[in-house]
């Protein structure tokens, strides 16, 4: 389970670096004059949004994989296990890059309509959960909800935090130089995490 929590924990932060989940927050503001108070408050409703989207999807699959393991015990272990390095190998070998949406053109259309903004990132945010965490939450739901509910209060965090400090960084002008190499590598920095927490969970197990 640690080494579970601990990929989770990695996945959120690697995650939360890249540029589209927190570059057109800084734009807009920039562009609109958002007061800091104003920023904070939409960038953390933007933020929640996106764990939200996440972790409701990863504890109907952590309950499935609790409900697999009462069913079939260590060989659903043993199957979780494989599946990380599976869906690892996926995300290693089929790197897509993400690429932050430019959000000037908005910007025209939208000026001084911050309603609009706010339903923009919240939407934004909520449709892109975390698609590779949400194996971390079937393999978890082996050792129980507790333990589901655990992941996700990391992953929350992590997350949150993560995109605020981004944005309040990125406002003030931070050149913060590793979101570009995440920006294209970040499907291949997933890939290893889970291939590693598989090995560790198939060994353990």
């Amino acid at each position: 389970m640690l080494s579970l929590l601990t990929a989770t924990i990695l996945l959120a932060a690697v995650h939360a670096l890249i540029p589209n989940h927190w570059l057109p927050l800084v734009a807009v503001a920039k562009a609109e004059g958002w007061k800091k108070k104003e920023l904070n408050s939409i960038t953390l409703m933007a933020a929640a949004a996106h764990v939200f989207g996440t972790v409701i999807l990863g504890l109907i699959l952590g309950f499935i994989g609790k409900e697999l393991q009462e069913q079939y015990g260590r060989t659903i272990n043993m199957a979780m296990a494989v599946l990380l390095i599976v869906f690892g190998l996926i995300y290693f070998t089929v790197n897509m890059p993400h690429h932050h949406h430019s959000a000037q053109k908005d910007v025209q259309d939208y000026e001084k309509s911050r309603r609009r903004w706010i339903l923009i990132f919240v939407g934004m945010m909520f449709l892109s959960p975390c698609l590779e965490v949400e194996s971390l939450f079937l393999s978890a739901g082996a050792f129980g909800m507790g333990a589901v509910f655990s992941m996700a209060g990391a992953y929350a965090v992590i997350s949150i935090l993560g995109i605020w400090m981004l944005v309040s960084l990125g406002i003030r002008g931070v050149n913060l130089l590793p979101a570009e190499f995440i920006e294209h590598n970040e499907k291949r920095i997933s890939g290893a995490v889970l291939i590693l927490v598989g090995i560790v969970t198939f060994f353990l197990h």
